[in-house]
C-alpha cells in the first residue's frame, strides 16, 4: 500500500475538479487602479535608508510623512505578519525613498494595482478584457506581454510607482521572527489616489461585458470627504444604468472607518459581490458594529460575513462575499442568487496555490495543508440560515515566489466560474 500525504490527496482532487470546471463568462470591464510595483526586500530598503532595527518603534500611522514613519509602520505590520498599504504625503520624503530604491541592485519592476493584476490573471482564460487604469509606458509594455491593453483614453505619459517591501518566512527584524511571508506597500500616487481612471467608465465601455470589477477605492482615503463622495457617487450612478452585468467590488487595506462605512453604504450595497481578506474583514466587521475577526476561529469569520450581508439588507444587490486568507477561502451567498459557487471558491484557492509558487501545476511537496477542517476536500458547503457557505482549504506554498496579487488572483478566478441567477 502506497502512503499519500494529505497534500498529495488534495492536489489530485483539485486537479480533477479543475478539469471539470467550465468558465461561465467571456468578457470583463476592470478598473480602476494600475501601477508599476517596485518589489524589493523590506529590510534591505530600511538599511539603505540608514534605519537600524534597534532604533525602530513599531507604530501604525494613517499616512507616512518621513523615513522614520515608514520604518515604524513597516515594523508594526511585520510583527503582525499582515499586509498593509500607506500613502507618502511629503514629496521630499518620497524623493529620499526613491533615491535609496534606485541605488538598490536587487529589485524587480512588475505589474501592480488591484485592477491591473486582476486583468493579468484573467488573461490566462482568453476572455475579452477592457482595462481602465492609469497606464504609463512600463505598465502598458508589461501588460502587453499578457495580451492585455489599457483603454486608450486612460493612458498617460508616466508610470505611477508603488514600493513593495517583501519579507520571507524566518526573517528577523526588531525582535520578531516572521512565521509567514508577506509585504508592506507604500506609494505617492497622484492618478490612482484621485481615481482618474473612473473617467473611462463610459456606457460604451461597459455595454456588452458580462462582469464589471471595480477596485482601488482605498486610494481615495487621503482625499477630503467631498472628493471621496464625488468619485463614489459618480461610479455608482454610471453603473446603475447597467442592470445585466455582475458588479464585483474588491476591497483593499484601509485605515479610515468613516470612509469604509461610506464606501460600504454608497457603493458596496449596490454591487452584487464583495471581495476582501482577513484585515479588511476585521476592519469592516468592527466598523459595522460587529466583533473582531480571528482567522483561526472560523466561527468569527462566518459571523462577520453574515453580518455584512445582514447589514446590506435583504433588498440589497449585495448577495455574495468572497473572503480569502492564507489557509482557507470562503464564499458566503444568499441562497438561490448564484450559480456554481462551490467551484468558484475552489478554483480561487487552486489558482492561489499555483500563483504563490509560480508553477503551472501544484507540486504537493512544495505545499502544506494548514487548514484541516474540510476532511481533505477541495470544498465543503453548509447552510447558514438564509445563506449558503462554501469553504475551501489552501495548499500553502512553502517558499512563495509571489505574494503581491494573490488576493486579486483569487477573486478574479472565482468570478470566472460563477454567475448571478
Amino acid at each position: 500500500m502506497i502512503w499519500r500525504t494529505s497534500e498529495s490527496v488534495l492536489v489530485g482532487r483539485f486537479d480533477r475538479l479543475a478539469d471539470k470546471s467550465n468558465v461561465l463568462v467571456d468578457s470583463f470591464f476592470i478598473g480602476f487602479n494600475g501601477n508599476i510595483d517596485v518589489i524589493l526586500n523590506g529590510q534591505n530598503l530600511l538599511k539603505k535608508l540608514g534605519i537600524r532595527a534597534d532604533d525602530v518603534t513599531a507604530e501604525d500611522k494613517l499616512v507616512i510623512s518621513s523615513v522614520d514613519d515608514l520604518a515604524s509602520v513597516f515594523t508594526h505590520y511585520f510583527k503582525q505578519e499582515t499586509a498593509a498599504e500607506r500613502a507618502v504625503v511629503e514629496e521630499s520624503s518620497w524623493q529620499e525613498m526613491l533615491k535609496a530604491i534606485n541605488e538598490m541592485e536587487e529589485k524587480t519592476n512588475f505589474i501592480g494595482g488591484n485592477a491591473a493584476l486582476i486583468a493579468r490573471t484573467m488573461s490566462y482564460s482568453n476572455i475579452k478584457i477592457k482595462l481602465a487604469v492609469p497606464g504609463g509606458p512600463e505598465l502598458i509594455k508589461q501588460l502587453k506581454e499578457y495580451g492585455v491593453s489599457v483603454m486608450e483614453n486612460c493612458k498617460q505619459s508616466y508610470d505611477e510607482l508603488h514600493v513593495i517591501m517583501e519579507y520571507g518566512v524566518g526573517e528577523e527584524f526588531a525582535g520578531h521572527t516572521a512565521k509567514r511571508a508577506n509585504r508592506f506597500i507604500f506609494s505617492r500616487d497622484i492618478a490612482n489616489s484621485q481615481m482618474s481612471a473612473t473617467n473611462c467608465l463610459t456606457d460604451e465601455a461597459v455595454s456588452g461585458v458580462d462582469v464589471v470589477v471595480i477596485a482601488g477605492f482605498h486610494m481615495l482615503e487621503t482625499l477630503p470627504t467631498v472628493q471621496q463622495h464625488a468619485v463614489i457617487n459618480s461610479v455608482r450612478e454610471k453603473l446603475s444604468l447597467h442592470k445585466k452585468q455582475t458588479i464585483h467590488l474588491e476591497l483593499a487595506s484601509m485605515t479610515n472607518r468613516a470612509f469604509l462605512l461610506d464606501l460600504f453604504n454608497m457603493l458596496a450595497v449596490y454591487s452584487h459581490s464583495l471581495g476582501l481578506n482577513e484585515a479588511e474583514l476585521d476592519f469592516l466587521s468592527v466598523s459595522l458594529g460587529g466583533d473582531r475577526v480571528e482567522v483561526k476561529d472560523i466561527s468569527s469569520v462566518k459571523a462577520a460575513l453574515v453580518l455584512i450581508l445582514e447589514k446590506a439588507g435583504s433588498e440589497s444587490s449585495l448577495t455574495r462575499v468572497h473572503f480569502h486568507c492564507l489557509t482557507y477561502h470562503i464564499i458566503l451567498e444568499r441562497k438561490g442568487r448564484w450559480k456554481n459557487s462551490a467551484n468558484s471558491v475552489a478554483m480561487g484557492t487552486y489558482t492561489a496555490a499555483k500563483f504563490a509558487c509560480d508553477t503551472p501545476t501544484i507540486v504537493p511537496s512544495n505545499h502544506e495543508l494548514r487548514f484541516l477542517g474540510t476532511d481533505v476536500k477541495p470544498v465543503v458547503t453548509e447552510d447558514v440560515g438564509v445563506y449558503t457557505l462554501h469553504i475551501s482549504p489552501v495548499l500553502v506554498c512553502k517558499q512563495p515566489l509571489k505574494t503581491v496579487g494573490l488576493g486579486d488572483s483569487i477573486s478574479a478566478t472565482g468570478l470566472l466560474y460563477t454567475t448571478k441567477t
